[in-house]
């Protein structure tokens, strides 16, 4: 049976998301175009036809995912300093990652896994971007929210808890990117997305009150 013959364009961006797969796995000195190749079904002249090399077809990649990273701040980031900005944005990621509101694309949190099961690079380059992108506005909401007497405890960096909170992200979006079957968690859509906001806002140090309060809005 011959194979389809794709558009131009429509066969580009079949090879960059097998790059990205492959890129995200491997690394960038790791990765092969022959493994890009094959994950997208097509001969490695193909690949090259497109992508006068491997650094093209990388740095294809990264427009990719960061064009996606800022299309994802400007949706889910905080968008006013202060406790209900915060708590409002992590509500907004965790609805994203199970699937209920306007981000739908999990496969970005299974890719950033198998990076961390392989060299790292990948997600290593994600995280530091984020961290750039997002530093200002969460250290003022972190501010804000204890001047309001919304968060107690100990202090806990910024920049760390932006993180904690990916991280339980991440898995959640890779684990209900599975068939619901496969699930831990006995709970699943706006219910999981509020409990995981929940957990979050408690672990960096927000208060029930403030919470419940900022929920509900």
């Amino acid at each position: 049976m011959a194979r389809k013959r794709l558009p131009g364009e429509e066969r580009r961006a079949q090879i960059v998301a097998a790059a990205r797969q492959v890129f995200s796995q491997h690394g960038y000195d790791g990765a092969k175009t022959l493994q890009i190749a094959r994950a997208a079904k097509v001969s490695e002249a193909l690949v090259y036809r497109h992508f006068p090399s491997k650094l093209a077809l990388y740095r294809a990649v990264l427009r990719q995912v960061f064009l996606e990273q800022d299309e994802s701040l400007r949706e889910l980031g905080i968008h006013e300093a202060g406790t209900g900005g915060l708590i409002r944005s992590i509500h907004a990621f965790m609805r994203s990652v199970t699937g209920t509101g306007d981000e739908t694309d999990r496969d970005r949190h299974r890719m950033t896994l198998a990076s961390l099961a392989g060299d790292g690079s990948y997600a290593s380059l994600i995280y530091r971007r984020s961290q750039r992108r997002g530093r200002k506005a969460i250290a003022a909401s972190h501010a804000a929210a204890r001047a309001e007497c919304d968060m107690a405890g100990v202090e806990l960096d910024p920049d760390a808890t932006a993180m904690f909170i990916e991280h339980v992200g991440t898995m959640i979006g890779a684990i209900t990117a599975l068939p619901a079957q496969a699930w831990p968690y006995g709970i699943g859509g706006e219910e999981l997305a509020r409990q995981a906001t929940w957990f979050c806002c408690r672990g960096i140090g927000l208060s029930d009150a403030a919470i419940a309060r900022h929920l509900r809005a």
